[in-house]
């Protein structure tokens, strides 16, 4: 069953009426320019990281980096995994950064790697191969979790075709060092799940958040219409079953969804959508079944949202594309903002980074020792596709100054 939206909107309490044309003017301008507009400067306060790092820089070789999340190994390091695209044919080793011909586009070929901390997240090692890429695409979208038992799932979007891009999942007893075979979630079809976005629920049930093609079939880019639904078991995915219910809206539908389990055991849902907002829904039920969509106070291109949870705190983090556009443009700036009312109301917002000339998005974070890595692509906006992974630390008190 599909829940559908109505045409909502609401007041934002921390953007004017001005500032308002004028990113709406930015924006429209950046859909008919291209890349090559330029955001207004953000009118938040930035933060200043206690450290920061481009973690996977751009090279000829690896032109584009994202998709990144944080899992804690046993031994107190810390594993970094992200999409690493690379080049395959001899066209493309010498291509300059900025030439959108042979662009790092969402189908290059890639694979899913890693690099290992064991000081907290303040240097990294060399590169491992997470998965290979098998497929006619590309192999991404990674999501980590680990059961009771220390066993860890590794799930991943394997994408063959237009009308084929499907959820594999992999297991290892023995901290990545190994893995079982590969079986494949999702019914055939077309679907993505966004990186760092799988939770393990009180109850111990697993999520894995996902979207694809309303009514199934290939996707048509800006022409089809999504939808977003959930896998879930409780069995840690020996057996598994996709939502009952599926959120979607008008423009593009919603997509990308990004859960929390609230501390009245519902479910809250931040999406993407082509309407200028982050829309939300919620789940009664541990994700079975989900509330119609409807616009938050948060503007926002067709970038997608993350909210979590901070542990030290309780309260819920979000961070996003704080600027309203109907197109995917522009990704900057990346704001964070806290809810201490189980994301009934939003506060206390600062920019991770507001570089007029820079996307940034697709953020993740990790939680340790008082402190948050926020991990996101990057990319200058004259640099086509082409991107790096930033990491940052922050002190949990500074979203609450």
């Amino acid at each position: 069953m599909v829940q559908r939206d109505e045409d909502t909107t609401s007041e934002t309490p921390f953007l004017t009426r001005r500032l308002l044309l004028k990113t709406t003017a930015v924006a429209c301008a950046g859909a008919a320019l291209g890349n090559d507009a330029q955001a207004e400067p953000s009118p938040t306060p930035l933060l200043k990281p206690r450290f920061e790092k481009i973690v996977c820089p751009w090279t000829p070789e690896n032109p584009r980096h994202d998709h990144q999340l944080i899992f804690p190994l046993k031994d107190g390091g810390l594993l970094l995994v992200w999409c690493e695209y690379y080049v395959n044919r001899p066209s493309l080793i010498d291509r300059d950064r900025t030439n959108r011909k042979g662009q790092a586009g969402d189908d290059m070929p890639c694979r899913i790697s890693a690099r290992v901390s064991d000081d907290k997240g303040r240097s990294w090692s060399g590169r491992i191969i997470l998965q290979e890429n098998l497929w006619k695409r590309n192999v991404k979208h990674p999501n980590l979790v680990r059961l009771p038992s220390g066993e860890i799932l590794f799930s991943f979007v394997a994408w063959d075709s237009s009308g084929q891009r499907n959820t594999f999942m992999k297991r290892s007893k023995n901290e990545c060092e190994s893995w079982s075979e590969v079986v494949q979630i999702s019914q055939p079809g077309w679907y993505c799940n966004n990186n760092d976005h799988a939770l393990t629920l009180k109850s111990g049930r697993i999520l894995l958040p996902a979207h694809g093609v309303v009514g199934g079939g290939a996707y048509l880019g800006g022409k089809s219409t999504l939808e977003s639904f959930l896998y879930y078991s409780d069995d840690g995915f020996r057996t598994w079953k996709r939502s009952a219910d599926s959120m979607t809206a008008k423009g593009r539908g919603c997509h990308e969804p990004s859960i929390v389990e609230l501390e009245d055991g519902r479910l809250l849902c931040l999406l993407r959508t082509t309407l200028g907002r982050v829309y939300q829904s919620h789940s009664p039920d541990q994700g079975d079944h989900w509330t119609k969509p409807v616009a938050t106070e948060l503007r926002a291109p067709d970038s997608p949202p993350l909210v979590k949870r901070i542990p030290q705190t309780g309260h819920l983090l979000a961070m996003w594309n704080n600027v309203e556009s109907h197109s995917n443009w522009p990704r900057t700036p990346l704001t964070a903002t806290i809810s201490k009312d189980e994301g009934r109301t939003w506060q206390s917002f600062h920019d991770v980074d507001a570089r007029p000339k820079h996307d940034a998005a697709y953020p993740s974070v990790f939680f340790q020792d008082g402190e948050a890595l926020v991990a996101y692509y990057t990319r200058p906006t004259a640099s086509a596709r082409d991107a790096e992974v930033m990491l940052k630390a922050f002190a949990i008190g500074q979203f609450y100054s």
